[in-house]
């Protein structure tokens, strides 16, 4: 039994030593052009609510809360309320202002996401349907009752917002040049998603059709947006095995291409998050947050 798990890890291992490093490289690019388009994203909602912060300062936050969200339990649930804290700190923008426009970004990536929950509903069981439809209330009631909701934010976080600065939150779901911009940045963010897992495959000789790809992204988002563990550890990455080998990919390239997917979007991204956070003064904001 134990030679045959050595035989196994080999084969493993011999699958990941064959990787081109060229493919690697341009799957790291894709992660990091994303958190770009994230930024330049989260610029445009905070001009449409009339507010602006340094580019710059931004994809710092959304770095250092990339490193929050892999060490906290639950999807998101550290990293956004530290780009809360973040933006009130280096740009002076109400923490309530804050919250509506980072929901407001999560309200225009939720389209293009449902595009692709649709195209998989044909591959996954009708288990994750009511999952689905209880997304899409919530987010057509977050629609509908915006100026609600707005109010309601700006309570929780004890901000005061009167006259013009309130009337521009309202305003940003008829902004329709932002809205047609947030969504085709959300649409990027996701095609380079697919793009990455594609020059994953290709570093490890696999030549995978974009449709099983895409398949594959969906999975994988749906595995992070479910898992209830830090990063998704264990969560995401038994799924994303399991899709794989579901669909005909042999297990040593199954394990390796989760491997290699973790190791870009996971373990790197949570080394540069944290590099960030130490050297751009987060974690002296993370304290002051905790301590409040």
């Amino acid at each position: 039994m134990i030679w045959g798990m050595v035989n196994s890890a080999g084969k493993y291992f011999s699958v990941l030593g064959t990787a081109s490093l060229w493919y690697l490289t341009l799957a790291f690019l894709t992660y990091y052009i994303s958190v770009v388009a994230y930024g330049i994203r989260w610029k445009l909602v905070l001009r449409g609510m009339g507010k602006d912060a340094p580019f710059f300062e931004l994809v710092k936050a959304i770095l250092a809360s990339i490193f929050m969200n892999n060490i906290t339990p639950l999807s998101r649930s550290g990293g956004e309320i530290l780009r809360i804290a973040w933006l009130s700190k280096k740009a002076q923008i109400p923490p309530g202002l804050s919250a509506v426009s980072i929901v407001y970004e999560r309200i225009l990536e939720t389209i293009p996401v449902f595009v692709l929950f649709t195209l998989a509903m044909t591959y996954f069981s009708r288990g994750s349907i009511p999952l689905l439809v209880f997304v899409m209330v919530v987010v057509f009631l977050l629609w509908i009752k915006w100026e609600s909701f707005v109010k309601l934010s700006l309570k929780v976080f004890k901000t005061e917002i009167q006259g013009e600065d309130l009337e521009r939150i309202f305003n940003l779901k008829n902004r329709h040049n932002l809205n047609i911009a947030g969504i085709g940045l959300s649409s990027i963010v996701w095609l380079l998603d697919v793009l990455r897992l594609k020059l994953i495959a290709l570093a490890l000789g696999l030549g995978l059709g974009w449709n099983f790809i895409a398949i594959i992204s969906i999975a994988n988002l749906l595995f992070g947006l479910l898992a209830f563990t830090p990063g998704g550890v264990g969560i995401v990455e038994g799924g994303l095995i399991g899709t794989l080998t579901y669909f005909g990919i042999p297990s040593p390239f199954a394990i390796s291409i989760t491997l290699l997917e973790r190791f870009v979007s996971y373990v790197v991204s949570t080394i540069v998050g944290f590099m960030v956070l130490v050297s751009s003064g987060g974690v002296e904001i993370w304290r002051a947050l905790r301590s409040q």
